[in-house]
């Protein structure tokens, strides 16, 4: 007797069923995809924000650190301008403010100069004839670029290594330094020349190399940031005794701004650095605030060289001494953002 063969194929609910169960399943499977990319997101936003929290913090420390350094007695040493120019023209190299910033006191919104206290007037910046308060043109901070909010910091000390005086200077004489590898001095640059006693900035105008000594020539010249015809007081001193140098040095002035602006890539803001005379350059992407406290001596003849106030920048006053500095930066990506905060002692400041 033949078989009889049956076939039975799904019914309509049954088909249902199955693709109601497999796109549950799927939406589950794009769910956890989808959570699982917001988590790496997020985790990798984190790390940015740490890295770049940790890595603002590690420029801004090691500037403070060296601000005031003139030589081997700093705390001590003030050093004199023997450029045309007075201190307060010369905010590249002026050396009677080892650090300087300005406070951010306006609405949020304005990027005008005023809206830094003390006013931005004096900042080497750019502007439409090239330059304002820059020996080279062309390499000030842009204004324009600057984030609502967050303070500009500065610091200066003597570029190291510092090159050693090679014999006895007597009065009026170019400095002849030994050269030191991995270290220049150019032409054009503004060094100081120093001992533990005292210490003269002067330009350098050419510098004649004969071997391992380079002379350095300090010829005088009638503009702002040209030597002045005679030299600063000291000149009229000798650097070095009869044996020999004794300890004396020359070094590269160096100042270095530090701020909050625009980065190369849009909508993220950035911590830029200008050093020494070279153009600004963009250091750590998505850093959007900087803020900086003064930690002064109130009364620095009562002996004691303690903390007694946190100030700001702009509300410094004569004989408040600065002992250290509070830094805060604020790294901040997709929705993470950090504050990241250190208190640095300003060990070369008297």
């Amino acid at each position: 007797m033949p078989m009889e063969r049956c076939t039975k194929g799904l019914s309509l609910i049954e088909l249902l069923l199955a693709m109601a169960l497999g796109s549950v399943a799927a939406l589950g499977l794009v769910q956890q995809y989808s959570g699982g990319q917001a988590a790496a997101a997020q985790l990798r936003d984190r790390s940015a924000v740490q890295d770049a929290g940790a890595y603002a913090l590690s420029f801004l420390r090691r500037s403070a650190m060296a601000a005031g350094y003139w030589g081997c007695n700093s705390r001590s040493v003030r050093p004199n301008n023997g450029l045309n120019g007075g201190w307060a023209e010369l905010f590249e190299f002026d050396l009677t403010r080892a650090v300087q910033g300005f406070d951010y006191r306006g609405d949020g919104q304005s990027i005008e100069l005023n809206a830094w206290a003390p006013s931005l007037l004096e900042l080497p910046r750019q502007a439409s004839n090239g330059g304002r308060n820059v020996l080279v043109a062309g390499t000030g901070v842009r204004v324009d670029r600057l984030l609502p909010g967050a303070d500009v910091v500065v610091f200066r000390r003597l570029e190291t290594p510092t090159f050693p005086v090679a014999a006895r200077i007597a009065p009026g004489d170019d400095p002849v330094v030994l050269d030191v590898v991995g270290a220049d001095l150019d032409a054009g640059d503004v060094a100081l020349i120093g001992d533990c006693w005292r210490a003269d900035m002067f330009r350098i105008t050419g510098v004649v190399a004969n071997g391992p000594r380079w002379r350095l020539l300090r010829t005088s010249g009638t503009g702002l940031y040209d030597n002045m015809d005679g030299g600063p007081a000291s000149a009229g001193a000798s650097y070095g005794g009869e044996a020999g140098p004794q300890g004396a040095m020359v070094g590269r002035v160096i100042t270095e701004i530090y701020f909050i602006a625009a980065g190369a890539a849009p909508g993220i803001a950035s911590l830029w650095r200008r050093s020494g005379t070279a153009a600004p350059v963009e250091l750590v992407e998505g850093v959007t605030d900087l803020q900086a406290l003064l930690g002064v001596d109130l009364d620095a003849e009562d002996g004691l060289d303690g903390v007694n106030r946190y100030l700001r920048f702009s509300d410094l006053q004569e004989g408040h001494r600065i002992r250290s500095i509070a830094l805060t930066v604020t790294a901040g990506r997709g929705g993470e953002a950090r504050d990241f905060a250190q208190v640095v002692a300003l060990r070369n400041l008297a």
